[in-house]
């Protein structure tokens, strides 16, 4: 409309760059924090805490912004083999989803060893859950033959945690192989294309270590 009313933003520099999204002027984001007003001029300003995308013209635009820096940097290039034989494996997802069931379900009866790493998936907690979960498995857990992270079915919304750079780096960080069984509805995830090895779902993910035995 015609109101040109501007409310300066400000988001304190670590946690912009803790964020892990683009952005671009255009793009609907939500942001949440405080309110704060300089009393002498009646002034006020807001202190962003979090922030996410809104709308999938803006969360796509994202994608797309992210994948085309991350190739570019060789990101999705690196391809390292699985171990034959696997024996352990670290696994993060939530401890509730769907997916941790399609995933154990689908393991052949092997003796695998299994360690999960309780993550949130979807939200605001997911991107700091799932790339901490990520770099303690690769740094505590050197006895580990893979990292498998994976997530059940859902659009660009749904996975935002897996199209961001936070977690994207982690995984291409980690010294262990890692596979992605990141469940998608159209656009294979970020976190998906830097993995060593990409599984169209947690199940898929499953036969994947199986194969390992063939």
């Amino acid at each position: 409309g015609a109101d040109e009313s501007v409310l300066n933003c400000y988001m304190r520099p670590w946690v912009w760059r803790g964020l892990g999204i683009q952005i671009q002027d255009g793009m609907q984001v939500k942001v949440s924090g405080t309110l704060n007003i300089y009393k002498p001029k009646g002034r006020a300003s807001f202190v962003a805490e979090s922030l996410e995308l809104v709308g999938e013209g803006s969360l796509k635009k994202a994608y797309e912004l992210l994948r085309a820096k991350l190739e570019a940097e060789g990101l999705f290039a690196r391809k390292r083999p699985l171990p034959e034989f696997i024996r352990s494996i670290g696994l993060v997802t939530s401890r509730t989803g769907a997916a941790i069931g399609d995933f154990r379900k689908n393991l052949a009866p092997l003796g695998f060893r299994v360690q999960l790493c309780d993550a949130r998936v979807e939200g605001l907690r997911a991107v700091e859950d799932v790339s901490s979960a990520v770099k303690w498995l690769s740094t505590n857990r050197t006895d580990l033959d893979v990292i498998v992270v994976i997530r059940g079915g859902g659009g660009l919304e749904d996975l935002q945690a897996f199209n961001n750079e936070r977690v994207a780096r982690e995984i291409f960080a980690s010294t262990i192989p890692t596979i992605c069984g990141i469940g998608h509805e159209r656009d294979i995830s970020i976190a998906s294309m830097v993995a060593d090895r990409e599984a169209s779902t947690p199940s898929m993910a499953a036969m994947l270590v199986n194969d390992s035995w063939n």
